[in-house]
């Protein structure tokens, strides 16, 4: 069985080819593309108001000694260790919304994993992840770049990633 850390570092491919430096045209940053809300959630960024537009105007907390986006482009561990916190606070958002019970199902001819519904989150949250599995599949959310809900939900079925889920 493929692992979480194979889970990660398929995921950290698909999103930057494993670039921890990359920046994209929408903002978001690292290996993992991580935007304001994700380093929110992980306990690394602080924004009083405004939307999460990714225009980092916000404060970071110096978590693991990161108190910029470039100290955050430039830190390695700090990257693995967001990317942890962030994959569990998603998981809890998943739970919320009862995605979990959908795990085995078949939709759209595909199983439905822990580790599909986690990738789906981080590319369009967790409720875009909802919304695909209450239609049966009919509507899958895409990215800025057209990447859709079901394509990451397919990509990323079958790793091991209990370490996250429980």
């Amino acid at each position: 069985m493929k692992t979480l850390k194979n889970f990660l570092d398929d995921l950290g491919k698909r999103e930057s080819g494993g670039n921890y430096k990359a920046f994209n045209r929408y903002g978001y940053a690292g290996k993992y593309q991580m935007g304001e809300a994700a380093l929110i959630d992980a306990g690394y960024y602080k924004k009083s108001s405004g939307k999460y537009n990714n225009d980092w105007s916000g404060q970071f907390t110096g978590k693991d000694s990161v108190y910029s986006i470039d100290d955050f482009l430039n830190n390695i561990q700090a990257q693995e260790n967001a990317q942890i916190v962030f994959k569990k606070r998603q998981w809890a958002y998943l739970k919320a919304l009862n995605a979990h019970k959908y795990v085995g199902q078949i939709i759209n001819g595909y199983k439905i994993t822990e580790s599909g519904l986690l990738a789906g989150a981080h590319l369009k949250g967790a409720g875009a992840v909802s919304i695909y599995l209450n239609s049966g599949g009919k509507i899958s959310q895409k990215d800025g770049f057209g990447t859709s809900v079901e394509e990451y939900i397919k990509k990323f079925a079958g790793y091991d990633v209990r370490a996250i889920t429980g």
